[in-house]
């Protein structure tokens, strides 16, 4: 679901002993996203708190929380007529399902689990979903950022106007009603955001949009997760395509929420 003003933030950059120590501590698990399965290895023993995740194989992988009940042929059903402009199946969805991050194949970060149960795994890339169990909530620190981009309500984006090009970078769920997710797009350089909504909204002239970018999977509101990411330097535009519920599934982009940032 697997697209304000900005205001610097701190470059911190763990250097430290103990910020080294912390992660290596941390509880660890990869996903393997394949056409036909996705596999989750590292959950024996896991605990719910803070979990360093890994992607790998052919799509991005999202981690759910899906309510007692909710069953996983209602979700894969709900979410599918979503895609199709079904907002009642898209409301559904969001009243049951809790969203709490995930990456593209390749991609890394640390999501929160926020209690014992069960959760699901599911990709865009994959017919199959998986399942895993977490105990009881294991404190873990956030690894050192360099950075915040912070989805708020609006719809409409707050946090760093400046990242390094390499790093990670907090993305917080602000809103208080609606999921958003990070696209971090490279533009040509002194592209604004208003042209990029002009081209978002007609399609008409050359697009501003560069080759480099990458993208998150979705938080529901209150929720948080770091990601890890490694792209050139330049002018990058932060969108969310995520489908508003209360705007016919209008994806937030088109809407206004985008904002130009620099990595240096």
């Amino acid at each position: 679901m697997c697209a304000a003003t900005l205001v610097a933030a701190p470059l911190l950059v763990p250097t430290t002993a103990s910020a080294v120590r912390a992660e290596a501590a941390m509880q660890s698990i990869t996903i393997k996203v394949a056409k036909t399965a996705i596999n989750v290895r590292g959950t024996r023993g896991l605990d719910a708190g803070r979990v360093k995740v890994t992607v790998r194989g052919a799509g991005a992988a999202e981690i759910v929380k899906l309510d007692a009940g909710y069953e996983d042929r209602e979700f894969k059903k709900d979410l599918a007529a979503a895609g199709k402009g079904d907002m009642k199946a898209l409301k559904r969805a969001l009243a049951r399902v809790q969203f709490l991050g995930g990456f593209e194949a390749g991609g890394s970060g640390t999501v929160v689990l926020p209690g014992g149960g069960e959760y699901t795994v599911f990709s865009f890339a994959s017919r199959d979903l998986a399942h895993f169990g977490a105990g009881a909530v294991k404190e873990a620190p956030m690894p050192d950022v360099d950075g915040r981009i912070v989805g708020k309500t609006g719809p409409k984006w707050g946090g760093s106007s400046m990242l390094p090009a390499k790093g990670t970078f907090l993305f917080k769920n602000a809103d208080r009603t609606v999921p958003h997710f990070v696209v971090l797009q490279q533009v040509k350089e002194g592209t604004t955001a208003d042209e990029v909504l002009e081209f978002l909204q007609t399609e008409e002239g050359p697009p501003p949009f560069l080759r480099a970018g990458m993208e998150t999977a979705s938080l529901s509101p209150g929720r948080s997760m770091t990601v890890d990411y490694d792209l050139p330097p330049g002018h990058y535009v932060v969108m969310c395509f995520f489908p508003d519920p209360h705007m016919k599934g209008m994806p937030h982009a088109l809407m206004g929420m985008l904002k130009i940032i620099h990595l240096m």
